[in-house]
């Protein structure tokens, strides 16, 4: 019996050494309530240094660039040449390159002298492929040596859908981009001073030529297309491209990227209008009267509320919002009627929990549109109980599936060793009882009935 007293409590101590445990905020895209031609374009907020999209359509669909591609053609120059007074010559090559294309051009001559910097005004004002292919031979030695460049650039940014052939942005099946990426390749190139101060150039004086800027959003004289916050940058079209522009635009303290790229010309009031202008302007409007910076959730707001496992004077803690978040929001928005909606909560926390500890995401909803996502946290500090914790360890242990196995078992080795343990006492009784009859009768046989003595009792 000792033996197996001590056999159940090894096995205790040993399952209890195994199965416990030791004593130890994205903003979000909207879609314009205003006609749109474009196959593709985005809305950018300059206002965030995360430069939101605020609207989108097609955005990583691949599109021919056309003239934009000499927003990138101009980056790689103001890259590799400091001193933009140099000047360098027209060459034959250059020129003869564009024979047969219709491509827009300067009117440059072969042998002309010209400085770096009137060439780069040419490209991007003018946009005159001329004015690319003798910088690409400046800067490179060749075309093809500058279109490598162009390509490793764009690919330093995370351009990942975007291939050059040309500096120009003729026509070439092979001569593609998208929308996401050309976003890239022009906030890139905003924080170049000299390319916004070029790109914005309303009119550029060449020699004897004025030349007026491709983006007539720039120009009041082009009464259909004007538009008086517009700023910069480049526009660019081909029969297979489309009309393209991106331009940015401010007012009332807020500042807007556009990129449309494959717009139409459409007959609007009887005349052919290019599109991509009308497009641009209809996607600023919509976000100057539309959308508005506001307050949309602030510190400590309560969120959610979650059980605490093993806390010393608390069983439950509060999740709250993290910080202020202030983003773009439609201006009918009402704070008081947003969702602060987890994401993917513990079903508990276990103490010490400390304030401020991370705890999860959270979705702020409002008109079932998730707006933006926030980080919630612990209100309060929550200390251990070493008390309820063992409590709980035991708890947990001797409500474990393997440990009421384990259990179940021993009490069963313990019932089957008592009931053969009383087994054998019967048994040994039962002999006992049997070896005094033999005894009894051999001594009747011996001595008879009058001379029988019993034998004697054991003293106690």
């Amino acid at each position: 019996m000792k033996k197996l007293l001590s056999v159940f409590m090894s096995i205790v101590i040993i399952s209890l050494t195994v199965f416990c445990v030791p004593f130890t905020a994205k903003a979000a895209t909207y879609t314009p309530n205003v006609k749109i031609y474009a196959d593709a374009y985005m809305l950018i907020s300059l206002d965030d240094d995360s430069h939101p999209v605020v609207a989108e359509k097609n955005a990583d669909k691949r599109k021919y660039p056309a003239s934009l591609t000499k927003i990138v053609t101009t980056m790689v120059t103001l890259n590799k040449v400091q001193n933009l007074s140099q000047t360098t010559t027209v060459s034959k090559s250059a020129i003869e390159a564009l024979y047969g294309t219709g491509a827009q051009v300067a009117g440059l001559k072969i042998g002309q002298t010209i400085t770096i910097e009137e060439l780069l005004y040419l490209t991007m004002v003018h946009s005159a492929c001329d004015a690319c292919q003798v910088l690409a031979e400046f800067v490179s030695g060749s075309v093809p040596a500058f279109v490598e460049e162009m390509n490793n650039w764009v690919k330093s940014l995370g351009c990942k859908d975007t291939n050059f052939v040309n500096p120009d942005g003729l026509h070439d099946p092979n001569h593609y981009t998208t929308p996401s990426d050309m976003a890239k390749i022009t906030l890139a190139a905003m924080k170049n001073e000299i390319f916004n101060k070029i790109s914005s150039t309303q009119q550029y004086k060449f020699g004897k030529l004025n030349f007026i800027h491709t983006n007539y959003m720039l120009d009041k004289f082009h009464v259909t297309y004007y538009y008086p916050y517009a700023q910069g940058i480049k526009t660019g079209s081909t029969e297979q491209a489309g009309y393209c522009v991106i331009t940015k635009a401010s007012k009332g303290g807020y500042n807007y990227l556009a990129i449309v790229m494959d717009s139409p010309i459409e007959v609007l009031d009887g005349i052919k209008t290019k599109c991509s202008f009308i497009d641009a302007k209809s996607l600023f409007d919509w976000a100057f009267d539309s959308l508005k910076y506001t307050t949309v959730v602030r510190k400590n707001d309560i969120a959610y509320e979650l059980p605490v496992n093993n806390g010393k004077d608390a069983d439950t803690v509060q999740l709250v919002v993290k910080d202020d978040v202030t983003t773009l929001v439609p201006s009918t928005l009402d704070p008081s009627n947003v969702i602060i909606e987890p994401v993917d909560p513990p079903e508990s926390l276990d103490a010490p929990v400390t304030k401020d500890d991370f705890v999860c995401k959270a979705n702020v909803i409002f008109g079932e549109k998730t707006i933006v996502t926030v980080d919630l946290v612990a209100a309060k500090t929550v200390e251990l109980s070493t008390f309820l914790k063992i409590l709980n360890a035991l708890k947990k242990f001797f409500t474990n599936k393997i440990v009421l196995a384990v259990l179940g078992v021993i009490v069963l080795l313990a019932i089957l060793y008592i009931v053969t343990f009383v087994r054998r006492l019967r048994r040994d009784k039962e002999r006992v009882a049997k070896r005094r009859r033999e005894q009894e009768e051999l001594d009747k046989q011996l001595y008879g009935d009058d001379d029988y003595l019993p034998p004697p009792r054991p003293r106690r």
